[in-house]
C-alpha cells in the first residue's frame, strides 16, 4: 500500500471516529434531556396547568379513655412558582411589610429555596414553599394583595395542637422535613412536616396520610380558567388515622406533677396486658410551646 492511500485510510478512520464520537454524544444528550431532565416537561405543565396540591389532615391521637390529646387547627403557607414571578415588577418591600420580614430575610428564603443542596427537588416550574404558619392577620393582608404577587399562591394546611399540657415526651412533636428526609422519601417536598419524635415519629406513616392535587387550567396569559377536564384527574387527599394509646393522660398528669422539679422517671404497666398506663420523664415541657 503506497503512502498516499496510507495517509487516506488514516484520515477516513480519523473521520468515522469523530463522526461515532459525535454520535454518542448526541445520543447521550437526548437521553439526559428526554429521560433524566424533567425541565422540558416541567416546563410544557406549567405553562398549561397549575398543580395545587391538596394536604391530607393529620390523624389525631386519644388517650385510652377518648380523650383528644393531639388534633389540627387550620393555617396557611406560601407557595410560589418561580418561574412566574417577575423581579423587575415584584414590590419586594410592599410583600416583606406585609409578612413582617426585611428583604434580607426574603433574599436568603429565595436563596434557600433556589439552592439543590438544601432543596433537592428544586424546580423553577414547580410550586415551592416561600414561608409557613401564616397567622390570621397575615393571611388576610396577603389574600387582599395577592394579585399584586404574580407567582405566589396561599397554600391551606394544619398546623398541630395539644389538649393538655402533659406528655410533651411521648407525643413527641412534627417540624419541617429535613434535606435527608427529602432524600429518603419521595412523599416529601420541601415546606412539609413530618413527625420527629415520640409516636408523631414512629407512626409517620399512619398518621401523615396521603396528599392529593387538584388540575387547574391556565389560558395563554396564565390565568386560571377553572378545573382541568372538569376534575376528573384531581386527586382527594387521604386523611391520616387516628391513634388511640394505651395511656391515661391523667395518671400522667399526676405523675409529672409528682416529679415536678425533680429529675427522674415513672413507667406504669398494665400487668395483665403490658399496657404502658403512664410514662414520665423530668424535666418535661408544655407541647404545645
Amino acid at each position: 500500500m503506497t503512502t498516499k492511500n496510507l495517509e487516506y485510510e488514516k484520515r477516513k478512520n480519523v473521520i468515522i471516529g469523530i463522526v461515532i464520537l459525535i454520535t454518542l454524544i448526541l445520543i447521550v444528550r437526548l437521553f439526559t434531556l428526554q429521560v433524566l431532565d424533567n425541565d422540558y416537561k416541567d416546563f410544557a405543565d406549567s405553562n398549561a396547568f397549575f398543580k395545587k396540591t391538596l394536604y391530607p389532615s393529620r390523624g389525631t391521637i386519644s388517650d385510652r379513655q377518648d380523650r383528644l390529646l393531639v388534633y389540627n387547627q387550620p393555617t396557611y403557607d406560601i407557595v410560589y412558582i418561580p418561574r412566574e414571578m417577575k423581579p423587575l415588577e415584584f414590590d419586594t418591600l410592599d410583600f416583606c411589610s406585609i409578612l413582617g420580614i426585611n428583604e434580607e430575610q426574603f433574599e436568603k428564603r429565595i436563596a434557600d429555596i433556589k439552592n439543590k443542596k438544601l432543596n433537592p427537588g428544586y424546580s423553577p416550574y414547580t410550586m415551592q414553599t416561600f414561608m409557613t404558619q401564616l397567622t390570621v392577620r397575615e393571611y388576610g393582608l396577603l389574600q387582599e394583595n395577592l394579585y399584586k404577587f404574580q407567582g405566589f399562591y396561599i397554600q391551606n394546611r394544619a398546623l398541630r395542637q395539644y389538649s393538655f399540657i402533659n406528655a410533651a415526651h411521648v407525643l413527641g412533636y412534627v417540624a419541617e422535613v429535613s434535606k435527608n428526609q427529602m432524600e429518603a422519601d419521595a412523599y416529601y417536598a420541601r415546606g412539609d412536616y413530618a413527625g420527629k419524635a415520640g409516636v408523631e415519629s414512629s407512626y409517620e406513616n399512619i398518621l401523615r396520610g396521603e396528599k392529593g392535587v387538584e388540575i387547574l387550567l391556565r389560558d395563554a396569559h396564565g390565568r386560571i380558567q377553572g378545573k382541568y377536564e372538569e376534575g376528573i384527574h384531581d386527586k382527594s387527599p387521604v386523611s391520616g388515622k387516628n391513634i388511640k394509646l394505651s395511656l391515661d393522660i391523667e395518671l400522667q398528669a399526676y405523675g409529672e406533677y409528682l416529679l415536678k422539679n425533680k429529675i427522674g422517671s415513672i413507667v406504669m404497666i398494665e400487668p395483665e396486658t403490658g399496657e404502658i398506663l403512664c410514662m414520665v420523664t423530668s424535666p418535661t415541657y408544655d407541647p404545645s410551646i
